[in-house]
């Protein structure tokens, strides 16, 4: 027999699934915070009443105790767009990635695993972003309308005009 914590919102057995939600529901503004039960510590020799085999298992807690009705209903209130998004974000990568290329605009195919790569389009040669995977590049710090060029050129001339005036 297991107990739970009087402060517990959510319980799942799925890591990816409690990860998602415990950041869906800190960005909502409800605190929580991730408790993993394993086997070994759950009830273990407590009593004669305590589950031998116990259970594995992965626990959201309220951060705040006041706060558990309000966290459970906004839990509920959302659950089915909440557990479809939190399914969307594990999905193993497809076997085959079929686009045309941005460049010669013929059919490619990729690997799945090559998802949110660079490669070179065997028709031309060019080079294709593969669609997919995680990126953790922050890009819009990029300004594609200048060449490397063109970007050192600016930044020279930026120093240029700080030394002026230092």
């Amino acid at each position: 027999m297991t107990r739970q914590d009087p402060r517990s919102v959510f319980v799942t057995d799925d890591l990816t699934i409690a990860e998602f939600v415990t950041e869906w529901l800190n960005k909502q503004g409800a605190k929580v915070e991730l408790v993993k039960h394993f086997k070994e510590s759950v009830d273990v020799g407590i009593s004669g009443l305590s589950d031998s085999e116990g259970s594995s298992h992965l626990e959201l807690h309220a951060v705040n105790p006041e706060d558990v009705e309000g966290i459970r209903n906004l839990i509920l209130e959302n659950s089915k767009t909440l557990l479809q998004e939190a399914k969307v974000v594990d999905q193993p990568a497809p076997e085959q990635i079929a686009f045309d290329c941005d460049h010669c605009k013929q059919p490619v195919v990729f690997p799945g695993e090559m998802q949110g790569t660079v490669q070179e389009c065997p028709n031309c040669a060019g080079y294709l972003d593969i669609p997919g995977g995680e990126d953790e590049f922050d890009w819009s710090v990029v300004d594609e309308t200048l060449s490397e060029d063109e970007l050192a050129e600016q930044n020279k001339e930026n120093e240029e005009d700080a030394d002026a005036w230092g």
